[in-house]
């Protein structure tokens, strides 16, 4: 039983922030047009003020001044209103807040839905608790509900253009005042971070190829360049390898940064230099943030589920790799693999805005390239295409300069951006170095010296 002194707890609302939006609605015709599309009957917890709101809004939906008269008339119409309302609105206009101030009431009343709604959601979470028999269910619905509130919170309204060229004028003037830094996430890669500005924050990154070109191996070198960068040190990697193990992977990335081939890290064939190489980037990739999930079925809901877990400990991603599109499941049933293609593309690309951070994800190409004499990929050529291609912002094809190299240790990779929402397309010569996994840019960049196969790019 409770202690007649223990405190009993309401929750969080503030009824004169709420008396006070109400009468500057109703004095102010400029607060009324601001205000009422942005706040909802929710925002106000006396259940006079949500009525008296509800009433105020059906007036502006229906293009009517709100003030006493037309809020009392519609009140009295919907047996809202008696000789209590009446005398309430009154009192309302009594008040004279200072409308200048609506904002700071506007804020107080978001602050407390905010709480209420998170108490609200805390309840429903605890009773499904109680009462769940898949503990994995029950995660992903608290994690949709508390993300529910953070979106609510985060939602923009319309702004004028101005707000948006000042940001642009602060972004120039960045770029100005570091002599025309790259402005995104760096690859390691100075040709493609030229052509490309850097990965953008938000972007979907399609990395596409034929089977056995290198995809995943050019995934992880960036992976790789990043991680070894002692100016990125901190930044935050999570890498979704639907098909190989999380140990090749590493395995692969000390490859490729010690100098040391895979065969000689497989079979353990180690000489003492190239022992104290390894080591040494282990210690390195362990004072790294480069994150490994190796399940082998996974969906978008699960991998925004896990990033959102990362980010929220780590303070944020700056990157994430999935390999591949074509082994994702997807979490509702669709009739063809298309559909189910499209809508986890459709995912990948609100995950990528959502954490603010891009998301490469590699992808399979059609069978169709290989019935064709010219092996130039094309956009057409990505499997399922026309949703990938669309939600897409860079679409990067890996192909070999010459297929009849295809099984020697070292060749020559043609990179094609085709296609770049805010940028140029481009075509860049790499080297491959099977031993250790490893790409680098050739210095031989006149694509006019070899008939490369590349066509341009389709509209």
């Amino acid at each position: 039983m409770s202690s007649p002194k223990e405190k009993i707890r309401v929750y969080p609302n503030n009824f004169e922030a709420e008396q006070a939006m109400l009468c500057c609605i109703m004095i102010d015709g400029r607060v009324a047009e601001e205000v009422i599309p942005q706040l909802k009957s929710d925002n106000f917890y006396n259940s006079r003020h949500k009525t008296i709101f509800e009433a105020m809004k059906k007036l502006h939906n229906s293009s009517i001044s709100v003030d006493i008269v037309t809020l009392n008339d519609l009140l009295q119409k919907q047996n809202d209103a008696g000789d209590e309302m009446a005398a309430y609105l009154v009192e309302l206009m009594n008040i004279q807040p200072s409308a200048v101030n609506y904002k700071d009431y506007v804020e107080i009343l978001n602050r407390d839905t905010i709480l209420r709604y998170l108490i609200d959601s805390c309840n429903t979470i605890t009773e499904m608790a109680y009462n769940a028999t898949d503990a994995q269910k029950v995660v992903q619905k608290a994690e949709n509900l508390i993300y529910s509130i953070s979106k609510e919170q985060s939602r923009r309204d319309l702004a004028h253009i101005s707000e948006h060229t000042g940001e642009l004028i602060t972004r120039l003037n960045d770029i100005i005042k570091q002599h025309g830094a790259v402005r995104g996430l760096m690859t390691g890669f100075p040709i493609l971070d030229k052509k490309t500005n850097g990965l953008q924050k938000g972007d979907l990154i399609i990395l596409a190829a034929r089977p056995s070109v290198g995809k995943t191996s050019f995934a992880l070198n960036i992976v790789a360049n990043i991680a070894f960068n002692q100016n990125y040190k901190e930044k935050k990697i999570a890498v979704f390898s639907l098909e190989m193990p999380g140990v090749h992977i590493a395995q692969r990335i000390v490859s490729n940064l010690s100098n040391v081939a895979m065969t000689n890290i497989g079979t353990g064939s180690l000489s003492t230099d190239e022992d104290k190489r390894i080591w040494k980037v282990i210690s390195t990739l362990s004072d790294s943030q480069v994150y490994i999930d190796d399940s082998s079925i996974i969906t978008p809901n699960q991998i925004l589920s896990k990033c959102r877990r990362l980010s929220s400990s780590l303070g944020g991603l700056d990157l994430v790799v999935v390999d591949y599109l074509q082994l994702m499941n997807n979490d509702q049933y669709k009739e063809s693999r298309q559909e189910a293609i499209s809508e986890i593309s459709r995912m990948l690309k609100i995950i990528a805005k959502e954490l603010d951070c891009p998301i490469i994800v590699l992808s399979q190409m059609s069978r169709n390239i290989e019935s064709r004499t010219d092996k130039a990929p094309r956009l057409s050529d990505l499997r399922e295409s026309g949703a990938i291609e669309q939600d897409a912002d860079i679409v990067i094809f890996l192909s070999r300069e010459n297929e009849q190299m295809k099984d020697a240790s070292e060749y020559t990779i043609l990179l094609q951006i085709a296609k770049h929402r805010n940028g140029e397309l481009a075509k860049i010569r790499y080297n491959w170095e099977g031993p250790y996994i490893r790409f680098t840019e050739s210095k031989n960049q006149d694509m006019e010296t070899k008939n490369l196969f590349i066509n341009s790019p389709e509209e």
